[in-house]
Order: C-alpha cells, then structure tokens, then sequence
C-alpha cells in the first residue's frame, strides 16, 4: 500500500465530510496497490485461490454433437417419413472414436455422452421407445428435432473467454478449468499475514489467571477469520508493553509479512 496515512485522510477526510460506506470502498480499490506476485499451481491446488491470467476455451465444450440421453438416435427427416418406424442400426457408446453414418430408415443405439452419428441431430429416451422382434424400432410421435441432443459447443465455443485476472477459483470454475484440459493455473501469491496482541495484562487461554489479567480473545477470533487458503497466516503472539520488544518484532515482521494485524496498545 502507497501512503497509508494518507489513504485513511482521503477517507475520513474532517467529520463534517465523512464518506458514506461505498465511498470508502471505492477509495481503496483505487488507491491501494497489489503487492504480491503470480505463482503457478496445480488445479488441485488452486481452488479459493485468485486467478491472474485470462483464461480461454482452447476447443468447444463439447467438443462433439451428443446424446443427453440413452436411446436411439436418427435424423428426423427419416423419423417423420417413416412415422416413428426405424431400422436399428449402430450401436454407439460414449468415448467411440470412429464416425457413424445412418443408412436412410435406420437409427442408432446410443449411450448418455456418445457423439452423434453424422447425420443424426435427435435422439429419442430409451424408456419411451419399444424394440420389436424384427428389430424395429417404435418411436412415439411428436418428438421434436434435436431433442435430447447436446451441441457441440453448448457449454464452450472455442474462444470464449473463461476466467479473467482477478477472478476467485470457485468450484465451478474448477470443473470449467478441467473441462477444457487445464492442469495448472496462474494464481495470486498467497497473502502473508503476521497476527499478534500487546499488553502486559494479556495472557493466554487456558493460562493460569492472577487479578487485573485478561485472557486474550482478540487473536483467537482474528485466527478464524482469517483462516482462507489466500491467506498464510503467522500467529506471533503476545508481546509486552515494552517499546524495544514491540519496536524489533514490529520491524522485523515488517519485512517478512505483506499484512500485520495488532490488537491492544490502545493506550
């Protein structure tokens, strides 16, 4: 952060002119500086984490024409000419590498995820359909084209922009992330924060207490509020009312943290 002092004078400003909540906030994303670098990390580690690189869909997602549904697939010129009568053709799981053409009348057994035969676009539910014994297939009528079939991409166009910088890796942009082939990311550094409390009449939880003693339950709270995986947080503990202790740890932890969180000392 540039300038603190001065951050917290354009913020308050004199109490005639005090700025309203939104006003204060708008002061520091304007003022306040970043301060950590990038890092690259695993997917499986960069969840709660905050992105600093664009991110775009490098393929379609999916990348195929495929059933949403077990069932037959076919083209629906031929479901309509045929009154919902056809030939079973292929049978087509998903992960099947190979193209497959429909014969004029025929359809497909397919498998939730498969990719379409080439000139299919609709699949009927395997649950509404009835297979005679010389393999005919019996559709029910009033299926609309392209029903059950998810286009290739549906979710992603190649291209689409994904994740920007800034953005916070929720679970779902996980999923996002992997769908497309990522294994690992750009991320903010983790922010580094020192905690500690001051005052001679602090003591810890769970301490023996003597008369005019306080436990200390400001760190304790601090501690779980800031317990986030952006965070790597650094509990330095309870320091004196001694200004050359307080002076060489404050010093110290002044170039080894980006953040340090006192409580106490107010007199």
């Amino acid at each position: 952060m540039n300038n603190p002092r001065k951050l917290l004078d354009d913020c308050f400003l004199h109490d005639k002119d005090r700025l309203k909540h939104a006003e204060v906030l708008e002061t520091i994303a304007q003022k306040v500086s970043l301060i950590v670098e990038d890092e690259t990390v695993t997917l499986e580690k960069a969840a709660a984490r905050i992105c600093s690189e664009t991110i775009t869909a490098p393929r379609n997602v999916p990348l195929t024409d495929n059933a949403a549904v077990d069932g037959y697939a076919f083209s629906h010129a031929d479901y309509v000419e045929t009154k919902g009568k056809l030939e079973t053709g292929a049978l087509i799981a998903a992960g099947q590498l190979h193209d497959v053409a429909l014969k004029a009348g025929e359809c497909a057994r397919i498998f939730t995820g498969a990719s379409m035969p080439t000139n299919a676009e609709t699949v009927a539910m395997q649950e509404d359909c009835v297979v005679g014994e010389n393999g005919i297939v019996s559709i029910p009528s009033g299926l609309k084209k392209g029903a059950n079939c998810r286009l290739a991409g549906e979710d992603l166009k190649s291209g689409d922009v994904m994740i920007e910088p800034g953005d916070y890796l929720t679970p779902a942009r996980i999923a996002a992330l992997a769908s497309i082939g990522i294994a690992q990311i750009s991320v903010r550094q983790k922010l580094r924060v020192a905690l500690l409390s001051t005052g001679d009449e602090i003591i810890e939880p769970g301490s023996p207490i003597e008369p005019g003693q306080i436990y200390d339950a400001n760190r304790p709270m601090l501690k779980a509020l800031l317990a986030h995986t952006m965070l790597e947080l650094v509990d330095l503990g309870i320091l004196p009312d001694t200004e050359r202790i307080l002076t060489e740890k404050l010093d110290a932890a002044s170039k080894d943290f980006d953040l340090i969180l006192t409580s106490g000392g107010a007199s």
